[in-house]
């Protein structure tokens, strides 16, 4: 087979999809599950109370394994893509234990078929069947698996606690969010009521606030690029004070740079983690 060509199909599998040139699986995937909460179980395979993320490691392990069948295909290595589905099969079933609630989603025949195939040496009967058993992949992806992220992953944007600048006092993250929200209208508000005073005076809350947020957001972001608060994003308002500081200033010198400062730190944050934030809930 040619490398493409199991490339190809591993990517069918992994995106779970059936070319319309096929015939539907004889092993139905299982139905997307729709309950709204996870397993108990789930929580002792990820921090805090386990110490690294099993269930995770277990998956990126099976992922690689499954893999593994193709790259050994592709290479002529049929001893070796043997091996891999081995250890595959080991995993897929270890894993299908970890999370008794979640069992079904693991069903044998795809995988008994996939080793048959295997054995046969029929690589279009093979990629057939890695193809059925990352479609029983896919379904439990697309049912849990944003869900698990938003737990353990995002955590609990409602744990946040912030000590507003002005306010001198710990408020909840929603409320301080609140705060900087209005400090940022409060700015072009009160230009176009020609409040110029007021004006200046809602951007320093705001400027002192965003500090603030910088700080909360690098508890958890550790890395130096945080795109949201980062240095472009505080040039905006470098430049937004600048013009409030002019004589005569407007709104029409101010909005073109709190708008791009809406855009590429509030919204472009929001589209990122209020998601998560709301599914805690």
């Amino acid at each position: 087979m040619r490398p493409a060509t199991a490339l190809t199909a591993l990517l069918v599998a992994i995106a779970g999809c059936t070319p319309t040139s096929q015939q539907p699986p004889s092993h139905p995937s299982p139905a997307p599950r729709t309950a709204s909460t996870l397993p108990e179980s789930l929580n002792t395979l990820y921090p805090p109370e386990s110490a690294q993320p099993v269930f995770l490691l277990h998956m990126i392990r099976l992922d690689a394994s499954l893999s593994g069948i193709i790259v050994d295909l592709s290479e002529g290595d049929a001893e070796g893509a043997m091996a891999s589905f081995r250890d595959f099969r080991d995993q897929y079933r270890e894993t299908a234990e970890l999370v008794p609630e979640w069992s079904d989603g693991y069903p044998d025949a795809p995988v008994e078929e996939l080793g048959r195939a295997l054995e046969r040496g029929e690589r279009p009967a093979v990629m057939a069947a890695v193809e059925k058993v990352g479609e029983s992949c896919h379904s439990c992806h697309v049912s849990t698996m944003v869900r698990v992220q938003q737990k353990f992953r995002w955590g609990n944007f409602a744990s946040i606690r912030t000590k507003d600048p002005l306010l001198g006092q710990e408020t909840d993250f929603a409320t301080f969010k609140r705060f900087l929200s209005t400090s940022l209208t409060g700015v072009t508000h009160n230009l176009r009521q020609g409040q110029i005073g007021n004006a200046r005076k809602q951007f320093a809350e705001l400027n002192a606030r965003f500090q603030t947020l910088k700080s909360t957001c690098f508890d958890c972001h550790a890395d130096a690029n945080r795109r949201f608060v980062g240095s472009d994003v505080q040039e905006l308002l470098d430049q937004t004070e600048k013009a409030l500081a002019g004589d005569g200033v407007t709104s029409a010198d101010v909005e073109p740079l709190l708008q791009r400062f809406g855009r590429e730190s509030c919204s472009g944050c929001h589209l990122v983690h209020v998601p998560a934030a709301l599914a805690a809930k």
